[in-house]
C-alpha cells in the first residue's frame, strides 16, 4: 500500500465478540468449550507492564529492560520499503529483513531512535518466552492460567503486521502496549488464505502468501470467500483477545512500541505429541497414492481418527485395545512412539 487506507481496514469486517466480565480469577471457565475468537475488555488493565506503556514508549522500554534476564535476544530489522510487513524475499528464497542476536536494550534504542521516520524502518522482536529472556514478568503481570501451565511469551516491534497465520493451542494474547489490530478466519478457511511453504516461514508457521493491505484478488481470487467469514478486533492497551487454536489470525501492531503478552496451551496432553507431526507423515506416505487409495486412507483416518467418539473400540475387549484405548495413556503414548521412531528408520 503506498497510499491511503489499507484495503482490511476498509473491509468492513464484522467484530468478534467482546465481553467485559471475564477477569484472571474466572478466565479459564470463561473460555471453555468457546470455539471463537472473544475479546477480553479490560482483562490485563492492572497489570505493571500496562501501566507502564500508557505512560509512555519509553518508560516501557524501561520497564522491560529492569524485567530482563540479560540474554540476547532475536532482533529482526527490515528496510523501510517492507512497509512494516513481515514477508519472504520477492521469489520466496529468504525473507525481507535481517536477524541478528543483540542485547535487548539495543533493539529498543533501534526502535525509539527511528520511531519519527516516514516510513519507518521495520524493528521487532518475535515471540520470546518470559520464563527465559524476563524472568520475574510472568509473576508481576499475572493472567491467572498457571492451573493450565501456558508457554508465556512476550513480542515487541513498531508499526509492524504479520501475516494471517494458525498456532495448534489456544491463545490469551493480552496487549500490554499500544494498540493491535486482529483479522480472523476460521481454521477451515484454509483453501482461501493461500498458504505459502510448510516448512519456511518467517516465524515457523505457514503464513498467508495474501497481502491484507493490497491484495491480489487476481493472483489470489478465492480471498474474498475468506472475508466472507472474517471477523476483526481491535485491542487497546490493557486488553486481551482469546483464540481458539487453529484459528487463523492477521496481526497488525499500530503504534511506535508495542508489546503483547501471549499464553499459549492445549487441551490435550502434552505427550500426545504435536498434530503436526502427524500431516508431515501423511504427506509422506499418503499424498501421492493413487486417488482410490487416498480415498480408502481417508476413510480409516474417518473411523480411526476423526470420527473416534463415534465408532469407538466398545466391542473390543478391554484388555485389547491398545492404542484405540480413550483417552490414550502416558505409557501407551511412548510404546507409540517408540514404534514410530523406530518404523520411520526403515
Amino acid at each position: 500500500m503506498k497510499s491511503g487506507r489499507p484495503f482490511i481496514e476498509t473491509a468492513g469486517l464484522p467484530y468478534a465478540d467482546e465481553t467485559w466480565d471475564v477477569t484472571p480469577e474466572n478466565v479459564l471457565a470463561s473460555v471453555e468449550g468457546v470455539t471463537r475468537p472473544l475479546v477480553l475488555r479490560n482483562y490485563c488493565a492492572h497489570f505493571p507492564a500496562v501501566s507502564a506503556g500508557k505512560q509512555s514508549a519509553r518508560k516501557m522500554a524501561e520497564y522491560l529492560l529492569d524485567h530482563y534476564s540479560g540474554q540476547p535476544v532475536n532482533g529482526c530489522y527490515g528496510d523501510p520499503e517492507t512497509e512494516g510487513r513481515i514477508f519472504y524475499n520477492k521469489d520466496l528464497t529468504g525473507f525481507n529483513f535481517q536477524s541478528r542476536r543483540v542485547a535487548l536494550g539495543e533493539l529498543l534504542d533501534d526502535l525509539l531512535s527511528t520511531a519519527g521516520a516516514s516510513p519507518a524502518p521495520m524493528r521487532y522482536m518475535p515471540s520470546s518466552q518470559t520464563s527465559f529472556w524476563f524472568p520475574p514478568f510472568a509473576s508481576t503481570n499475572d493472567a491467572g492460567l498457571s492451573d493450565v501451565s501456558p508457554v508465556g511469551s512476550l513480542w515487541l516491534g513498531n508499526r509492524v503486521r504479520v501475516a494471517a497465520h494458525y498456532d495448534f493451542p489456544n491463545n490469551l494474547a493480552c496487549n500490554i502496549a499500544g494498540r493491535r489490530r486482529f483479522t480472523l478466519f476460521p481454521p477451515e478457511e484454509i483453501v482461501n488464505l493461500y498458504p505459502g511453504p510448510l516448512e519456511f516461514a518467517p516465524g515457523g508457521q505457514e503464513i498467508s502468501l495474501v497481502d491484507f493491505y493490497n491484495p491480489d484478488f487476481e493472483r489470489f481470487p478465492r480471498f474474498r470467500d475468506a472475508l466472507a467469514r472474517a471477523q476483526t478486533a481491535e485491542l487497546q492497551a490493557g486488553d486481551a483477545l482469546y483464540i481458539p487454536g487453529m484459528w487463523w489470525h492477521h496481526v497488525e501492531s499500530l503504534d511506535t512500541l508495542n508489546v503483547l503478552y501471549t499464553h499459549w496451551w492445549r487441551d490435550s496432553a502434552a505427550y500426545l505429541g504435536r498434530p503436526t507431526n502427524a500431516l508431515m507423515h501423511a504427506m509422506l506416505g499418503l499424498r501421492d497414492l493413487p486417488a482410490h487409495q487416498r480415498n480408502a486412507w481417508r476413510a480409516l483416518f474417518d473411523y480411526y481418527v476423526f470420527a473416534a467418539e463415534e465408532s469407538g473400540a466398545a466391542h473390543i475387549e478391554p484388555a485389547a485395545r491398545g492404542i484405540l484405548e480413550q483417552p490414550m495413556s502416558l505409557e501407551t503414548a511412548m510404546q507409540l512412539r517408540t514404534k514410530l521412531q523406530n518404523d520411520l528408520k526403515r
